[in-house]
């Protein structure tokens, strides 16, 4: 393990880089957003972008950091709780992406706990747009060929929280391209004009979002894939390439695929974006003396 300072953001706050490794993998990660900036396994370098300060805190803002409080989207920025309807400022069109100016991605996080395996951030949040004193933390874990990520956060009133993580996969080493994609999901959320789920659940049977058979991705995948009612971990998203495979598992509900950008494939495990506007699904209210809890593993093999 190795800490070291890596630079300073335009507001003057410090960040700071911690190294893990286990001799198969080894991995980067900035106390900016809590996100993962470079990982290697068995000698494979750069399955995930690596980033300077300056395209961590502008050209690439969500690459392998944190989301939420509530991840992915809100419709017309408002959401409803206990009878009250909350409203944000709308940052992509009407509607709230990644929670906006009250994103995690845009805080320094706090190194609670880290040995040469495992590192904890943490950050303690205040009431603002969203209601709570809130605490959340993030553990990653190297174990063998696994990269396991722990996310659990908690609040003192009611409020909402659907926090995940925001990787960008390259296992081919070419960025999006040479990849082949699986999503162990058969169903997916429609989506309206402003990429806002209109509350059906549809079948990917038929569909050009029909990934159950490996194939090569499309360039503009942006869903939601619903995932079979599970206990504990299962296979979400499996991504290939001629080198190595990436299997993805997770204990959510759902999973966002994105292949919209040259940098790699990101796969997010969710529960439904959009949630609070739609009675048919998964809550995301999050009360006080309950747990929000996510786990993803992240298993690498050669090919």
């Amino acid at each position: 393990m190795s800490l070291r300072d890596f630079g300073v953001l335009s507001d003057g706050r410090s960040v700071q880089e911690v190294t893990l490794g286990n001799g198969r993998l080894t991995a980067q990660f900035l106390t900016f957003g809590a996100r993962i900036n470079g990982l290697s396994f068995d000698e494979i370098d750069d399955l995930t972008p690596t980033l300077d300060l300056e395209a961590a805190a502008g050209s690439n803002p969500y690459s392998g950091v944190i989301v939420g409080p509530v991840m992915n989207r809100l419709g017309g920025a408002r959401a409803p709780l206990n009878g009250q309807v909350l409203t944000f400022n709308a940052n992509e069109g009407s509607n709230l992406l990644h929670s906006g100016a009250a994103g995690l991605h845009r805080l320094v996080w706090d190194i609670a706990d880290v040995s040469e395996t495992a590192v904890t951030f943490a950050v303690d949040l205040r009431p603002d747009t969203f209601p709570g004193r809130r605490q959340i933390e993030v553990t990653y874990r190297l174990e063998d060929a696994d990269l396991v990520l722990e996310i659990a956060g908690t609040t003192d009133v009611p409020t909402l929280m659907n926090v995940g993580f925001h990787p960008f996969w390259t296992v081919s080493g070419r960025g999006r391209a040479g990849h082949v994609l699986q999503v162990h999901g058969a169903q997916y959320l429609p989506m309206d004009g402003g990429n806002i789920p209109t509350g059906e659940i549809a079948d990917v049977v038929g569909t050009a979002l029909d990934y159950r058979i490996p194939r090569a991705p499309a360039d503009d995948i942006d869903h939601c894939f619903v995932l079979p009612e599970h206990d504990g971990i299962a296979p979400c998203v499996t991504l290939e390439s001629d080198v190595m495979r990436l299997e993805i598992l997770s204990d959510a509900p759902a999973v966002h695929v994105f292949t919209g950008m040259d940098i790699g494939i990101a796969v997010e495990p969710e529960i439904h974006p959009d949630a609070p506007n739609h009675a048919g699904f998964p809550s995301i209210r999050l009360g006080s003396g309950e747990t929000f809890h996510q786990t993803v593993i992240h298993r690498f093999s050669r090919r």
